[in-house]
């Protein structure tokens, strides 16, 4: 009678264990959406230090715009970065137990990608929309955006290739990586512009 006991505590325990497992990784993932809104919020609109305020107005919002993206690539990893929490038990990551975490992990991440790839986008057309003269001081500092259109002609660029989520975290930290490298690179050449282009 006690084992029996013992064995339906141990159940519903389980039961509750599994329920409240995604709605918890859903909050701890909400707050690092909302962390990373406002860090890219926060660098669009940070009038107090203007590191763009030297530039044509062109120029001015693609500095912001270099900023906004930098946060936003952080999206997907972090949601990689979840996916691959989803189910740390082997056992539990090979079978669905009803609440469709892995799957819900899954579709987060390729909303993510799709996100990125879309910003990613928007900013090369940004770029290809400057005037003739900013794309001369584009040009005179040695800045492109051809990291970012590689990696958007690269194959498989911003989607899922496969339902291991290590193997894609590590795969997606080999593609962005070096397009936020490329794009420090790209924002830090506009602060430094005011040298360059007024002498």
């Amino acid at each position: 009678m006690i084992s029996a006991t013992i064995a339906l505590y141990v159940v519903v325990g389980t039961i509750i264990t599994i329920s409240l497992r995604r709605p918890l990784r859903a909050l701890v993932d909400a707050k690092n959406q909302r962390t990373n809104l406002k860090k890219a919020l926060a660098a669009a609109e940070d009038d107090s230090a203007e590191p763009f305020a030297h530039l044509s107005p062109g120029l001015a919002r693609l500095g912001q715009d270099t900023q906004v993206l930098r946060s936003l690539l952080q999206e997907p990893i972090q949601a990689a970065e979840a996916w691959c929490r989803a189910d740390n038990s082997p056992l539990l990551a090979k079978v669905d137990l009803g609440d469709g975490s892995d799957l819900d992990r899954c579709d987060d991440y390729d909303l993510a990608l799709v996100n990125a790839r879309q910003a990613v986008w928007d900013w090369v057309s940004s770029v290809a929309s400057l005037s003739d003269q900013d794309r001369a001081t584009l040009d005179e500092l040695g800045l492109s955006d051809r990291e970012a259109r590689e990696l958007l002609a690269a194959r498989d660029a911003f989607s899922r290739v496969s339902r291991a989520p290590k193997r894609e975290l590590e795969r997606l930290e080999s593609q962005v990586k070096p397009l936020l490298a490329a794009l420090t690179y790209f924002e830090a050449g506009l602060q430094r512009a005011r040298v360059t282009i007024y002498r």
